[in-house]
């Protein structure tokens, strides 16, 4: 049974540290609610943003913005950084009651926490050649007018960047104290993990070491339970291995059934699976920011239903990586015929809103996603040439090929359908978009 006083000096500790960090300090600038804790109505503490500080307070306060009831074993769990938070609010485990966007703060400062350390100011060789908007058929106004909307929509958004043409047109972290800083911190990007690892597949494959109509028992003699005879590794790469016979039924998994690929590539490459992506794919394009969470850092194979943290510029690169039909400093990392594939719907009655681990847009028939169905475009305002990467509470990789156009935009708002958010976000984005 965790007591009080043990809880105390946790946060406590933890706020000493939170406190001499730039990039908290910069979080909580304009942050000054009240988030307020219920351990089982017995005990009561609240945080809130005193004088530029955070602060914890024993009691309970009258002026609370959210309050979240949990057990004292969860908050421990909570503040120590070892939280599962989906599975936390889908069990209910946590309720919340008031506005969740200063809970979601909260779980923001805590990954800094975790990640700032891993930050090195190095200017890399290979990084963004940066030119106005203007000189790419944009207006800054209107970028600027876009980001403060992502901002309003969510006051947990850190970031915002506009590819164009190759280039780097926009930029945007919220912040003054820690700009800098930011510009290499690894956030935690959730399941745009799976679009990632589906680049490397791409890397595998157009190395000659293996085909996606292989079928998976050809390399995992015993595949893990879910994943049906006669089954392909496109169908992994589908989200359709599931259901007997494959590629009849989509069912979207983050766990051990779409980690097989990691295997895979293990076994085919002859090496440990993140080995190969940092050879194959991440020092090619030049991406050293990177990093994993805790739950999948000790992992040999390649984690593919999440876990990676990486920098929103070095994520542009693998956006950029599509609109340059898997070509970088002039050598194919990944064939054009994979690529087309990826983002088309290879099982269309199935699914026609997912290639392999991409999310599309286009308007041939009817779409699943974990938590909404519907027919023609996801984002009915968006290109229907565009596809994304989403990641759970609101991080996204927008690619637009017929505007030669990636969109890098992370933070996190608690809706569990990331469709919505990525709808709102398009909308405020749109009209920079207008070219």
């Amino acid at each position: 049974m965790v007591e009080i006083e043990d809880l105390e000096y946790i946060i406590q500790n933890l706020f000493k540290k939170l406190n001499k960090s730039d990039i908290v300090l910069d979080e909580i600038e304009t942050w000054n609610e009240i988030l307020q804790f219920n351990l089982n109505d017995k005990n009561f503490f609240y945080i809130l943003n005193s004088g530029k500080r955070i602060e914890y307070v024993r009691g309970k306060s009258d002026k609370a913005n959210c309050t979240l009831i949990m057990k004292p074993e969860l908050a421990k769990i909570l503040f120590s950084g070892q939280l599962d938070l989906f599975d936390a609010i889908l069990t209910r485990k946590i309720k919340i009651k008031g506005d969740s966007s200063h809970f979601m703060k909260l779980t923001v400062l805590l990954e800094y926490n975790d990640d700032e350390k891993f930050v090195n100011l190095e200017k890399r060789e290979k990084d963004w050649i940066v030119e106005a908007p203007e000189e790419h058929g944009m207006k800054s106004n209107l970028l600027d007018q876009a980001a403060k909307k992502l901002k309003e929509i969510d006051i947990n958004r850190n970031s915002f960047l506009v590819i164009r043409h190759g280039l780097l047109v926009y930029e945007k972290y919220f912040a003054q104290r820690s700009y800098e800083t930011r510009l290499r911190l690894h956030y935690d990007i959730a399941s745009i993990t799976k679009t990632i690892a589906a680049l490397v597949v791409g890397v595998a494959v157009t190395q000659g070491l293996f085909n996606v109509n292989d079928y998976v028992t050809d390399w995992v003699s015993k595949p893990t339970n879910g994943i049906v005879p006669e089954a392909k590794i496109k169908h992994i790469l589908s989200q359709t291995a599931e259901t007997e016979p494959a590629g009849t039924h989509f069912k979207y998994n983050s766990g051990d059934v779409i980690n097989t690929l990691g295997q895979i590539l293990t076994i085919a490459s002859g090496m440990p699976s993140k080995k190969y992506a940092q050879i194959n794919l991440f020092e090619p394009l030049g991406i050293y920011d990177y990093s994993w969470s805790k739950a999948v850092a000790d992992v040999m194979d390649l984690p593919i239903g999440f876990g990676m943290k990486i920098s929103p510029r070095e994520t542009a690169k693998l956006g950029q990586l599509f609109l340059n039909r898997g070509k970088w400093d002039g050598k194919q990392i990944i064939s054009e015929d994979y690529l087309n594939e990826m983002v088309k719907p290879p099982f269309l009655n199935t699914n026609s809103g997912y290639g392999y681990l991409v999310w599309l847009n286009n308007s041939l028939g009817k779409w699943y996603r974990p938590f909404k169905n519907g027919t023609g475009r996801m984002i009915p305002n968006a290109p229907e040439d565009m596809f994304m990467a989403t990641g759970f509470y609101g991080r996204f990789i927008f690619v637009i090929p017929s505007l030669d156009i990636v969109i890098i935009t992370f933070g996190k708002k608690l809706v569990m359908e990331s469709l919505d958010t990525a709808r709102e976000f398009y909308n405020a984005i749109a009209p920079s978009l207008a070219l």
